[in-house]
């Protein structure tokens, strides 16, 4: 009997990877394939698969970055959860009006500036992610999930451009239709896989 606990005690134990590990694997696997698609994409697949990278892959790993000397942590973080995640959905919206997105064409820095604002928005959700209560953050990542499935349904069911069009009418609604098939694609499947996570480890420590 001894000798079996020994020998179980001796057995490396099993481990979820960490938090840190998971966002730089999702860094690298979606890094990749978007530049990929934004090198040989139109104008709204470029600028979706732009931000797609910010806020679902860049973000999280400056955020576990943050979490792990200790920028992102504390009461202030835990209790930032539901500011965070209404400030991004917030500045994702207000980034695809089609007032704003017709104002973009005009204003050299916006592309930059929307692209920093999401990245600090996002970078902000997914530390108070890592700081909340578990549930909370699976609640928080699903109704994201589920506001990002809405945009993306309305970029690829609109029966035209949403804004200014670039080029011909006929292209720029099929370039707006792909933008939205890959946010539908990609987004939502982030935040999904995340709260799964999430849960299983909470499951396994119960």
């Amino acid at each position: 009997m001894r000798a079996q606990h020994s020998v179980a005690a001796a057995a490396p134990a099993r481990r979820l990877p960490a938090a840190d590990e998971i966002c730089a694997g999702l860094v690298v696997a979606v890094a990749a394939p978007l530049i990929q698609v934004g090198l040989a994409a139109n104008p709204r697949v470029f600028h979706m698969a732009a931000h797609i990278y910010v806020m679902n892959a860049l973000a999280p790993l400056l955020a576990v970055a943050a979490f792990r000397v200790g920028l992102a942590a504390g009461p202030a973080w835990r209790g930032a959860l539901a500011l965070a995640t209404a400030v991004q959905i917030m500045l994702l919206y207000l980034w695809h009006a089609p007032s704003l997105a017709s104002a973009r064409l005009h204003m050299s820095a916006a592309p930059a500036l929307m692209q920093l604002t999401l990245l600090l928005a996002a970078t902000m959700f997914w530390g108070a992610i890592l700081a909340a209560n578990p549930w909370r953050s699976v609640a928080a990542l699903a109704i994201t999930g589920k506001l990002y499935c809405l945009l993306g349904v309305l970029l690829l069911f609109a029966p035209r451009v949403l804004g200014a069009a670039h080029g011909a009418p006929e292209a720029a609604l099929a370039d707006q239709r792909a933008a939205g098939l890959l946010m539908l694609a990609i987004c939502p499947l982030s935040y999904v896989l995340t709260g799964v996570a999430i849960s299983t480890r909470e499951v396994m420590r119960a």
